[in-house]
């Protein structure tokens, strides 16, 4: 079941993450006339423009999960986003059709939004209302593990490209091969999501009368909540695993090395996003978060400057390893506080427009924000404080769940119980 969840999450990161770690070459490839300082950021640009598809996505998809379920939504949202991922792989350059190359490029990144919109929360919102009470945190956070598989194989692939063709042949045609393997993933996907049958959380509240969700959906503060914790979510995953392997590049790193470096980050990433989730169970989602928010606002600006001096492979990586640990970490935690901060009869809609509404203003916007700070300053030590604003926001949203009653706020019921009915 946690499976079949993930996987989708694993093909959404995946299309993800090969663009981002393509982002040089398909600046070069659909941005040919611009400067190359122009041309890469007119690439995070359209990188950027999934993301601001994503709140239309979710006012889609949402309330669709709410209404018909969460599986239909699995399975559709999947089938949208390895599509899209194909019709890429199979896009005409610019020095083929001209200006109608970016501009097919931009729609299809924002179909993929589309698709992003309602795939990642219906995801642990499927795994968290199957899930028994004492392991919610372990089990939603592995569908966060299939986010970080998905940049993990993205890396990989890259790798193996960059290490087997020539610069030539990767903007000849290698950029195409790592989209058009979204295709067998996606199938393997929609093979095991058509299988799985409906949260029993979600079939009980369906039959219910309750006036709870009125109510519920009136304290704005459950919302602001949950987008405060999303901030560092949001911001630490892009900028460590996406933007980070751009900045080594920039560095002077061979793209081959700085891959390896983001890959090796992202394998110890997954051993910390499953740490979190465990840590939540045992302490409480409120306290895990605090503490490694606070622990990203220590750590972050020695790191960045440690990188900016373009030191040793060595340090390297234990920089980018240190810099992703503390967002890993914190990712395996936010996914089930986001879920039962919200009620069952409205969650798939109000978890999918918060959360997306934050990862369109943050997610996108990051990795075009750190460059935009390194060429408006010239300090390459400039990126740390995004990182830095991101962690403040969320120790201050941790802090202010911390406050109140976890009973009130964070219920933790059986997914049969009554309680979990109303919204748990």
């Amino acid at each position: 079941m946690t499976l079949a969840a993930a996987i989708g999450n694993t093909v959404e990161t995946y299309d993800y993450a090969v663009y981002g770690f393509l982002a040089t070459v398909l600046a070069k490839v659909f941005f040919p006339a611009a400067s190359p300082a122009t041309a890469l950021l007119s690439s995070f640009a359209v990188f950027g423009s999934a993301f601001l598809a994503r709140p239309a996505g979710s006012v889609v998809f949402g309330p669709l999960a709410d209404r018909l379920g969460r599986r239909p939504v699995l399975v559709a949202s999947l089938l949208l986003m390895a599509g899209v991922s194909t019709l890429i792989g199979v896009l005409p350059s610019t020095a083929t059709i001209g200006i109608a190359a970016p501009v097919l490029l931009v729609l299809l990144r924002f179909a993929q939004g589309l698709a992003a919109g309602g795939e990642y929360t219906t995801a642990i919102i499927y795994v968290a209302e199957f899930a028994p009470p004492h392991r919610r945190g372990a089990l939603s956070s592995r569908v966060q593990v299939g986010s970080l598989a998905g940049l993990l194989i993205g890396a990989v692939v890259v790798l193996f490209l960059n290490a087997a063709l020539t610069r030539e042949e990767m903007l000849a045609w290698g950029w195409r091969v790592p989209f058009l393997l979204a295709l067998p993933i996606g199938t393997i996907g929609l093979y095991l999501r058509s299988r799985f049958g409906e949260t029993p959380a979600f079939l009980a509240a369906r039959d219910e009368t309750s006036t709870e969700d009125a109510k519920v959906t009136d304290q704005w503060a459950r919302v602001f909540l949950l987008v405060g914790v999303s901030v560092l979510h949001v911001i630490g995953f892009y900028m460590t695993y996406t933007y980070v392997q751009s900045y080594l590049i920039q560095l002077r790193l061979s793209p081959f090395t700085a891959t390896s470096v983001i890959a090796f980050a992202l394998l110890i990433g997954l051993f910390l996003v499953v740490a979190g989730g465990r840590a939540s169970d045992r302490k409480g989602r409120p306290l895990v978060l605090l503490a490694t928010s606070l622990t990203v606002l220590v750590v972050t600006y020695p790191l960045f400057a440690a990188l900016s001096t373009a030191p040793p492979l060595w340090l390297v990586i234990l920089c980018t390893v240190l810099l992703s640990a503390g967002p890993a970490f914190y990712s395996g935690v936010a996914p089930i506080t986001y879920v039962q901060l919200i009620p069952v009869r409205v969650r798939g809609s109000v978890v999918a427009v918060s959360y997306n509404i934050a990862v369109a203003a943050l997610g996108g916007s990051a990795v075009f924000i750190c460059q935009a700070l390194i060429e408006l300053t010239g300090d390459k030590r400039s990126p740390a404080y995004l990182l830095l604003a991101a962690a403040a926001a969320s120790a201050i949203a941790a802090f202010a769940l911390t406050r109140r009653s976890a009973q009130r706020l964070l219920p933790s019921p059986s997914p049969m119980s009554s309680t979990a009915k109303a919204g748990s």
